[in-house]
């Protein structure tokens, strides 16, 4: 459990601190009782203000255990997030999924939130009131052991029967809900990216249809977990009932000055016990997201030098009816540079995409990341590759970022102009030093002496392949490769498509034409 690794004295010493307050809680509330029942013989008037005065100090003593407690716990939680962030952002480097996909993200950030309360609202609860549990019953012997075993009883379905059964339950509904989102997701996008199509071939309202029936089935699921929770808060409710009445019935004639003590005692115990039954019941499944997300020990690939081609190949996204690419042919060897040129949608990215899975090259895709960290972390990928400061300092300098330091944080990525993170994800990739690079529209949002500065930095790497609509540079490219809808419809070294009648020289001729 390396993820812990920082935290564990925190974690143990507020869970001492919530074991202190919440013994010192059932003080107050024991007290409390029997100052009840003693009003009732008329005791002398100073134990009654003894009595109160250690209630307000009991108080006062829970107060600083609790906030003590919460100081630590949330300091942990914090520190264990930035570490799981960090860890995820060195393990997204060499990741398979799509991580700009909005459902990715989305679930990603879900996980988070869970993360968020796994010390907070899972651990350390649950263990001080396991604790504390333990303690009562051992102390109920003190009265008589009837009370032990009604109290182990309500131990026993509170803190591990109900959990463990939940658990399997919101479990299940959990991956139904996933199911059925990520379902939803790609019925949405299928909508949305190919409405067009849809409505030629007259499928779009089937499509809505089958959207409505998975909100309908989300919102079923929604209604299940509501259920849930309401069955927990029930049985809850009933089991201290219950023990509320069978102490009533059992001890009124042996301990009847006891019964308010008693009575406020499991009073106590409940208000520490049923608040942790639901998050108890996603520790599994918490932990397992806190693992997937701190799992530094994805595959890197190896270094490949062979040529990057596709032969004939066809994909469409899953759920979907629509081919985004079609009979692709493209072959991409050692030391040549390839342009890919074609209008927005015609399936440019996704041609990338799908050379990307076999490559191992420096990547610039169109959606750039960018962190709440420093110039150099977010360089070095949180130093996944390795650079000194005077490095990074010297090309940010280079690519006319001199405004910048190494040591600078960025507050928010939202600061950054498209231009920047343009040119500072160039020098990340310049120090992951890829013989390969392959770029999604690298000099988009830059004026002219940039775009010419970062054609000069492309040029000069062994390979490259580059889907574009800036075509100021394209005939240093060795070959282009004209994509309209998903079909590639002329492909040849550049020199030839430039000098006969085709559409990449008419694209040629309308670009040199808008300048």
């Amino acid at each position: 459990m390396m993820y812990l690794k920082g935290e564990k004295m925190h974690i143990f010493y507020s869970i001492v601190l919530g074991i202190i307050g919440g013994l010192v809680g059932v003080a107050i509330f024991g007290l409390s009782g029997y100052m009840i029942s003693l009003s009732f013989f008329e005791p002398p008037f100073f134990l009654i203000i003894l009595i109160i005065a250690m209630i307000k100090m009991f108080g006062l003593t829970k107060g600083a255990a609790k906030y003590m407690e919460r100081l630590l716990s949330h300091d942990a939680t914090f520190k264990m997030i930035g570490r799981l962030r960090a860890s995820y952002f060195k393990q997204s480097v060499n990741s398979t999924e799509d991580t700009h996909s909005v459902r990715y993200i989305q679930k990603l950030t879900s996980y988070f939130d869970d993360i968020e309360d796994y010390y907070i609202r899972i651990i350390y609860p649950y263990v001080v009131a396991v604790f504390i549990s333990l303690i009562l019953t051992v102390l109920s012997l003190l009265i008589d052991p009837m009370l032990l075993v009604l109290l182990l009883v309500s131990v026993l379905i509170l803190l591990l029967i109900m959990p463990l059964v939940i658990s399997g339950i919101s479990g299940k509904l959990y991956d139904e809900r996933n199911k059925v989102e990520d379902s939803l997701f790609t019925q949405l996008y299928h909508y949305i990216h190919d409405f067009t199509n849809l409505f030629v071939v007259k499928e779009d309202r089937q499509v809505n249809e089958n959207i409505k029936a998975t909100y309908k089935k989300i919102t079923k699921n929604e209604n299940k977990e509501a259920s849930l929770d309401a069955v927990i808060d029930t049985v809850s409710l009933l089991i201290q009932l219950g023990m509320i009445l069978l102490i009533i019935v059992l001890f009124s004639s042996d301990y009847p000055l006891l019964i308010p003590m008693i009575i406020l005692l499991l009073m106590s115990f409940f208000e520490l016990a049923i608040p942790v039954i639901k998050p108890a019941s996603k520790y599994k499944a918490v932990k397992a997201r806190v693992e997937a997300v701190s799992d530094t020990g994805a595959s890197v690939q190896e270094d490949k030098h062979q040529s990057l081609s596709l032969s004939n190949m066809t994909f469409r996204y899953p759920s979907t009816k629509r081919d985004v690419l079609n009979s692709i042919n493209i072959d991409i060897k050692p030391g040549e540079k390839h342009a890919l040129i074609g209008s927005s949608g015609s399936g440019k990215t996704t041609l990338l995409n799908q050379l990307i899975k076999q490559s191992d090259a420096g990547i610039m895709p169109q959606q750039l990341d960018f962190y709440n960290a420093t110039v150099k972390e977010n360089i070095t990928m949180f130093n996944h590759f390795e650079s000194e400061e005077n490095q990074i300092n010297e090309l940010l300098e280079r690519f006319e970022l001199e405004h910048f330091k190494a040591d600078d944080y960025i507050t928010s990525a939202e600061y950054l102009s498209l231009g920047e993170k343009k040119r500072m994800h160039l020098i990340r990739m310049y120090i992951e030093n890829k013989n390969t690079w392959i770029l999604d529209e690298p000099t988009a949002s830059l004026n002219t002496r940039l775009r010419d500065k970062i054609w000069e930095e492309i040029f000069q790497k062994d390979t490259v392949l580059a889907a574009t609509h800036d075509l100021s540079h394209l005939d240093r490219f060795d070959y282009v490769h004209y994509l309209e809808g998903g079909t590639i419809i002329e492909s040849s070294s550049t020199e030839d498509a430039l000098d006969h009648d085709g559409p990449v020289r008419e694209a040629y001729r309308r670009y040199r034409d808008a300048l």
